[in-house]
């Protein structure tokens, strides 16, 4: 029996927009990461929401992926497993000079 994870995926700026919803909840599998949630929270918004956020196979680097209020990259990647209850954010970088 595979147990279930409950995330939750926020998001800014223009994903908000497309997404319409702040807070999307999401069903995943044990074992799951951050990379494999954004994917498939790309699959729920389709291929504009992909142009947005993906870079080729990757996140876009104008993007900040956060795991519970963390950059993921300070937690080791986004590769990094996940557990039941996180929250993961996508945020614009804000540029200014």
């Amino acid at each position: 029996m595979v147990n279930h994870l409950k995330v939750k995926f926020k998001s800014f700026g223009p994903v908000r927009r497309h997404l319409k919803e702040k807070i999307i909840d999401i069903e995943v599998p044990d074992n799951t990461t951050v990379r494999q949630v954004v994917n498939r929270v790309v699959e729920i918004g389709g291929e504009e929401l992909r142009k947005l956020i993906m870079h080729n196979d990757n996140i876009s680097g104008n993007l900040i992926v956060m795991l519970n209020k963390k950059d993921v990259e300070t937690l080791g990647g986004i590769d990094i497993v996940i557990q039941d209850g996180d929250e993961i954010a996508i945020l614009p970088h804000v540029q200014g000079g």
